[in-house]
């Protein structure tokens, strides 16, 4: 039986399949990237302040309307040793629609060059995992089964694979700093990293050798605390991989809630050329609940019947029980 191959099809093969045919591909990128801290720089590893430990879960789903839906899910922990070191581990997997898939595993650690009882952290970080990517074979089309406009996937491609998995190295490095001032009502904060400084051979088919190239990341804003009850973050990112960039500006803000230990969080952001994202939460103590949106605005909301993405995100912190209630400060951050 014949099957057509549809424009949808087409474009989630293009999307998944640029390092399986040896061009290269982006990494899994998230519009909460604020709330995954360890993913965004491993500088960040453990620089919070009046919990014991901190742990991140994030959910991206998008492009549903095209196919099977690109899946992004990570989970992350980390934790202050020693006031001056952060250590940290994650996890992440990036599924493309079932044809590809990217799952990554790592460790991260951090060094803080500040004092402790400084007004900022100044702080350097290392990340090292692997990065494992593998293709779904009976998924893919070829030009041989094309026949007369249809694709027919019972004819034989003709292809061989004798590999459809690549097992990689990843190594990244980072460092931040961030204002932490209870003096201030303006309190900035910048990162930069790299990752895939190994830039090691990703090419799934070994047909020929391609290297993942490194990702650039650049991050910046700042707290801004207007009042005892309102606070705003202003804050963007840009980052750069080979031939390809993405820049995300936005503002968030905080309202407390009659005085209480809740706030709602509510904001909007714009990755150019792409998306106008829409954020919405809970804030409980230091521990922030999400949902955004994302409108696409780039030429493939023409093939996405307008469907944007949604995405989780939960940044979780705590306190050993029986320490100190003290240290269950409430942070001017969010």
């Amino acid at each position: 039986m014949r099957s057509t191959m549809n424009t949808s099809k087409i474009l989630l093969l293009a999307a998944c399949l640029g390092t399986a045919a040896g061009s290269h591909a982006q990494d899994a990128q998230l519009s909460q990237f604020d709330a995954a801290p360890i993913l965004l720089n491993p500088a960040l590893t453990g620089m919070y302040e009046g919990s014991d430990f901190r742990m991140s879960s994030n959910l991206r789903s998008q492009w549903n309307s095209i196919g099977n839906t690109f899946l992004t899910t990570a989970f992350a922990y980390d934790a202050l040793v020693n006031e001056r070191y952060g250590a940290g581990a994650y996890i992440s997997n990036y599924d493309m629609a079932g044809l590809m898939n990217t799952f990554e595993f790592g460790v991260t650690s951090s060094y803080n060059v500040s004092e402790a009882n400084a007004e900022h952290t100044l702080s350097v970080g290392l990340r090292a995992g692997i990065i494992y990517k593998k293709i779904s074979e009976p998924e893919l089309l070829f030009d041989q089964q094309y026949n007369d406009g249809y694709f027919d996937p019972d004819l034989p491609s003709g292809e061989q694979f004798q590999r459809g998995a690549r097992l990689m190295p990843e190594l990244g490095l980072g460092v931040a700093y961030r204002s932490k001032s209870d003096r201030r009502r303006v309190n900035p904060f910048a990162n930069f990293a790299a990752f895939h400084v190994t830039t090691p051979d990703e090419s799934i088919l070994r047909t020929a050798k391609h290297e993942l190239p490194i990702r650039w990341s650049f991050m910046g804003g700042c707290d801004i605390e207007i009042n005892d009850i309102v606070m705003v973050k202003p804050m963007g990112l840009y980052w750069r991989q080979g031939a390809d960039q993405q820049v995300n500006v936005g503002l968030l803000g905080l309202v407390s809630v009659g005085g209480s230990a809740y706030s709602v969080i509510g904001g909007v952001s714009h990755r150019l050329n792409d998306a106008v994202i829409a954020h919405a939460g809970l804030r409980h103590k230091n521990n922030m609940y999400r949902f955004s949106y994302d409108v696409t605005t780039s030429e493939l909301r023409s093939y996405t019947n307008n469907n944007g993405a949604f995405e989780f995100s939960i940044v979780y912190f705590a306190t050993h029980s029986g320490r100190d209630a003290r240290r269950r400060v409430q942070s001017k951050s969010f």
